[in-house]
């Protein structure tokens, strides 16, 4: 089931110029756009509850999700679509023994979560975001859809555990 929809997917895109220049934009620069506008989102947070605590709050999560994912991969290493069907994706310069979990998606999960919790309205397009992130790492042939949703799995299970931890340690009821 994995291989079909990552194979239906993957040449659905593959096979359009624009669908395939959306999706490399989407794997490759829109996790850039989405990191700055977190941070900006901290930023206009944390000038009204402090800054370091806020910043803290918003990161941390994602950073601690990214080092899980990676300790996954580092000792259960597992090939790509593109090295496991032997094709070239979309996007080079994957280590081609490291699919599972996507680290895009546990971190973009995480990040997503994380703002949810905190507010509602902003956080919920950072899910979107962090969607189509994880869409476009299939369609560019970097990632299947298990490494895709173990991602967002991972970074939603992360950022949901330390918003009720900082909840609980903290004096003020929200961030």
């Amino acid at each position: 089931m994995d291989q079909t929809i990552f194979l239906a997917l993957y040449q659905f895109t593959s096979n359009n110029a624009l669908l395939s220049t959306l999706a490399i934009l989407c794997a490759v620069w829109l996790p850039f756009l989405a990191v700055f506008i977190a941070a900006l989102y901290a930023l206009y947070e944390g000038v009204l509850r402090g800054m370091v605590r806020t910043f803290f709050l918003v990161f941390a999560p994602a950073t601690l999700a990214y080092v899980i994912a990676d300790a996954i991969k580092t000792f259960f290493p597992a090939p790509r679509p593109f090295a496991a069907l032997d094709f070239t994706p979309l996007v080079l310069g994957e280590n081609s023994l490291a699919a599972f979990p996507s680290a895009h998606a546990t971190v973009f999960a995480a990040l997503g979560m994380t703002i949810f919790l905190q507010n509602k309205k902003i956080g919920k397009w950072f899910l979107l975001v962090a969607l189509f992130i994880g869409l476009a790492r299939i369609a560019t042939g970097i990632h299947w859809p298990s490494d895709i949703l173990a991602g967002f799995l991972l970074g939603g299970l992360v950022a949901f555990i330390a918003h009720h931890l900082a909840l609980k340690f903290s004096k003020t009821p929200r961030l």
